[in-house]
């Protein structure tokens, strides 16, 4: 069977003729021109063969498999890829090789590199997606080494996106969620975008329900602007930096034989860097309070700092929903969410507005 990569070169599963050229466009979402071709040289070499085709990992939304290959000086390479049918499965795979080829280049260490995505040539249903292969433990990963990772890729990549903009060139998928990637020159804007998505799949899932259309109303009049517009108004500003957006253990594991975090499996976007918390939150996720605590010993709480918690609140939402969502035989998803929503709506029930006259009383104070 053969695959064809995005460029059109065939991919034999068993034997590689030829080269599969990864040197795709120049990295668009990024408009400094010195970071095109920010894989250079990743191919397949000419003349390997395929020695085994074997399942590696566990996926509900796609089939993984490991290829371990040899190459024509007798060493041995291997590969991981990952493939999906319809056209869900080829925007999946172009979301997964676009993610991927930007968070590899600020974090080139740590990100498997990307090889190559496309379309079997005689499957033209079925699309593909392929990099380097890691070993990994099943551990946690250390928690100094993990979040200086990810906040240096925060770090490097601030100032970054196109036009100082909120978004991404193409759509992503958290599981087989599809996000609303389009532009955005605010961070509210965007967010807000990205959460009544997933509320509209989250009712997909369970059916509507009358009190969560009522707090879904007042999250994106009051609590949304509430939480969001400060960091970009009364003189405060935040940088769009590029996010993972799926930080949880699944996603993180120990190199097995560097013990350094690998992180994968991205749906990336340019945001807020602390959006990349949402899932630390969690305690199903077994990271927590003190993984945030030293991601911010690298980078400093925006403000409004005292607004932190709810904000962190309010990202976490977007991924309990999501849960919600691919379980629709289980209510607690739901239930989780919505107490979640009403407590911030009890909080802030005179939104921005309220927040923005106490501003100013506190001003004329002053």
């Amino acid at each position: 069977m053969k695959a064809t990569t995005s460029s059109g070169v065939d991919i034999d599963e068993h034997v590689l003729a030829g080269k599969t050229s990864v040197r795709e466009k120049a990295m668009t979402i990024i408009t400094d021109r010195s970071l095109a071709n920010v894989i250079p040289g990743a191919e397949l070499p000419e003349g390997a063969r395929i020695l085994s085709i074997v399942p590696s990992g566990a996926s509900v939304w796609v089939q993984t498999v490991r290829i371990d290959v040899q190459l024509n000086d007798g060493n041995r390479k291997t590969y991981f890829k990952k493939g999906a049918f319809g056209a869900r499965g080829h925007e999946m795979m172009r979301g997964a090789f676009e993610s991927e080829k930007t968070l590899h280049f600020f974090a080139p260490n740590n990100v498997p590199k990307p090889l190559a995505w496309g379309t079997y040539k005689n499957e033209p249903d079925k699309h593909f997606y392929m990099c380097d292969f890691y070993d990994m433990t099943d551990d946690l990963p250390d928690i100094q080494k993990f979040c200086a990772v990810v906040a240096r890729i925060h770090l490097d990549s601030m100032g970054k996106s196109p036009d100082n903009r909120y978004g991404f060139s193409v759509t992503t998928h958290l599981a087989y969620v599809g996000n609303d990637n389009s532009w955005s020159d605010s961070w509210e804007e965007w967010y807000a975008k990205a959460l009544k998505r997933m509320l509209e799949e989250e009712e997909k899932s369970h059916g509507p329900d009358e009190e969560l259309a009522i707090l879904t109303k007042a999250m994106f009049e009051k609590v949304v602007p509430r939480l969001l517009r400060p960091l970009e108004t009364g003189g405060r500003q935040i940088q769009p930096c590029l996010i993972h957006s799926d930080l949880w253990p699944g996603n993180v594991k120990p190199d097995a034989v560097t013990d350094e975090p690998i992180i994968f499996d991205a749906c990336a976007f340019w945001g807020h860097n602390e959006a990349d918390l949402g899932p630390w939150r969690a305690p199903r996720y077994r990271l927590g309070r003190s993984y945030m605590k030293e991601y911010h010993n690298h980078i400093p709480i925006s403000v409004p700092v005292e607004d932190w918690d709810d904000r962190n609140a309010l990202y976490a939402m977007r991924y309990d929903l999501l849960v919600s969502a691919l379980f629709p035989e289980e209510p607690k998803f739901r239930r989780l969410a919505m107490d979640e929503m009403k407590r911030l709506v009890d909080k802030y029930p005179g939104g921005y507005e309220a927040f923005k006259t106490q501003e100013v009383t506190a001003n004329d104070i002053a």
